[in-house]
């Protein structure tokens, strides 16, 4: 107990802003076997009311009603969450201090098993009361901490006639689509979600709390959070700018199964030529039934006007519809509708790749993915095989970077328009984990395979949308992987946010 009582001295001693004495008595880290029990005890003694244990019902909470999938459900040895960035800053000094492995959990999104969680060998950092959610006086900017999805953001800022250029899935947490880069609706206008972002609030692994802004100080690391992951610093506020947002043109449309070649038709038309009209967008997603066979075809159309576009969408409009709810509204509005139908709960893995626009391109991935997975996956029960192909024009990567300068991705302009495509698996049972991840693997590597062969490789793995093991960083330009590298080293020089913050894509490992 004494030694209890001896860090928790110290600790005290580095939690005052600005000191970041501590970590500097200290070489590179790697987490000491047992030191989470020190850990957990330290956080309850000082903070008792915000530090949480397994039987609770706010560890149920943060463990595992807040994520998306339960393939990320965990057992950490405690739950510890900040009421703001001081006491974040304390926590990061108590788990540097006892060599502890964390996760950090804000959405909760990332389905990835030890990605936001962390098994009862660390102490899982929850961001869940980190809510900050503040217009600017000119309302230019809003402030928002990473306890938020991005529908809260929506539904705060629809009074005002206002957006953000944010997630298209009202569930996914702020915190980490930012960190990834995001792709909004709005990319075509305003680029990555990231080159939104006006300021970082962070907690760097010192503790030091900083602010990070392109135009300050820590410009550096504001440009490795662009899409750098969580190897620099987390975040405890992120100010964005504002778009108007009167209303817009959005809603889902599901096709025929028979007008399988048209549909793709459209969505290849689109690829190539969406950046003819910046306030279009769509997400064609395909979602496959293989236990019985079938397969449907949708798409959610978006356009930014109080005056709906008669040609954008052709060649989608000309095919007959199953249903279509595509109406003029309220982004917000139309976020939550959908969030409704989405279940948290079910087990899920992502694998993403991308191709430049091409139209047997586009067959190649359809029939590889649905084709394997009709003949490899039908005796799995409550089995969804879905794949998305997202459109990203030239305008998306040329209007990010005027508006909000480089960025780590640096995806290159001049191969597009590229798919970036996602496969996403959705079953019940964890008895059918080995055999679904063995599946997604091996088709991402097929399609992959493919594209190459082909000569219509996009290159960029988008990070958002990545399976556990892809190599994201390896496909940013080899001059960004170094300056991620040489900032990662600059301002976590002990590799705290790399060997003792588990999960995501660690600069360092590529």
């Amino acid at each position: 107990m004494g030694r209890v009582f001896l860090l928790a001295a110290c600790l005290l001693a580095c939690a005052v802003p600005h000191h970041g004495a501590c970590a500097a008595a200290t070489g590179p880290v790697s987490a000491i076997a047992g030191s989470q029990k020190i850990a957990c005890k330290l956080l309850s003694l000082t903070h008792p009311d915000h530090t949480f244990f397994e039987g609770s019902d706010n560890y149920k909470y943060e463990t595992q009603t807040q994520y998306w999938s339960s393939t990320a459900y965990n057992t950490p040895a405690c739950v510890f969450v900040p009421q703001n960035a001081q006491q974040l800053s304390f926590a990061v000094t108590t788990l540097t201090l006892t060599s502890t492995k964390f996760a950090v959990r804000s959405g909760g999104h990332m389905p990835v098993q030890g990605y936001n969680s962390i098994s009862s060998s660390g102490v899982l950092l929850s961001n869940s009361n980190l809510s900050t959610l503040a217009l600017s006086h000119d309302h230019a900017t809003v402030s928002v901490g990473p306890a938020y999805r991005w529908r809260d953001v929506y539904s705060y800022l629809q009074p005002y006639n206002l957006t953000a250029v944010g997630g298209r899935v009202g569930h996914v947490g702020v915190a980490g689509l930012l960190l990834g880069g995001g792709i909004s609706f709005h990319s075509s206008q305003y680029g990555f979600a990231a080159d939104n972002v006006v300021a970082y609030e962070t907690v760097l692994s010192s503790g030091l709390i900083v602010v990070a802004k392109a135009d300050n100080a820590y410009s550096d690391l504001y440009w490795a959070l662009k899409g750098g992951g969580n190897s620099f610093a987390i975040v405890t506020r992120f100010d964005l700018r504002t778009v108007p947002s009167p209303g817009v043109w959005i809603g889902i449309a599901q096709y025929n199964e028979t007008d399988k070649d048209k549909y793709l038709d459209a969505v290849y038309n689109f690829g190539k030529y969406g950046s003819a009209d910046s306030k279009a967008a769509i997400i064609p997603t395909i979602v496959g039934y293989p236990s019985v066979g079938m397969i449907a075809y949708a798409a959610s159309r978006f356009y930014d006007s109080l005056t709906n576009s008669p040609t954008v969408f052709e060649n989608f409009t000309s095919l007959k519809t199953v249903a279509d709810q595509y109406a003029f509204g309220a982004l917000a509005t139309y976020i939550s509708a959908v969030d409704a139908l989405q279940p948290n709960g079910l087990r899920q893995d992502f694998r993403v790749a991308s191709f430049m626009v091409n139209r047997e391109g586009l067959s190649t991935v359809h029939d590889t993915f649905f084709g394997n997975a009709n003949s490899q996956l039908a005796d799995i029960a409550g089995l969804t095989a879905s794949i998305t192909f997202q459109p990203v024009t030239k305008g998306f990567i040329e209007n990010g970077r005027s508006r909000g300068g480089s960025n780590p991705q640096g995806v290159d302009a001049n191969n597009a328009p590229y798919f970036w495509i996602v496969q996403n698996l959705s079953w019940q049972n964890t008895g059918d984990d080995d055999t679904v991840r063995a599946f997604a693997k091996a088709t991402i590597a097929k399609i992959e395979g493919t594209i190459t062969s082909h000569g219509v490789a996009g290159g960029y793995l988008y990070m958002n949308d990545a399976g556990d093991g892809q190599p994201v960083f390896q496909s940013y330009p080899s001059a960004n992987l170094r300056r991620l590298k040489d900032i990662r080293t600059k301002y976590d020089p002990f590799r705290i946010y790399t060997n003792l913050l588990v999960g995501g894509w660690k600069a360092l490992d590529a």
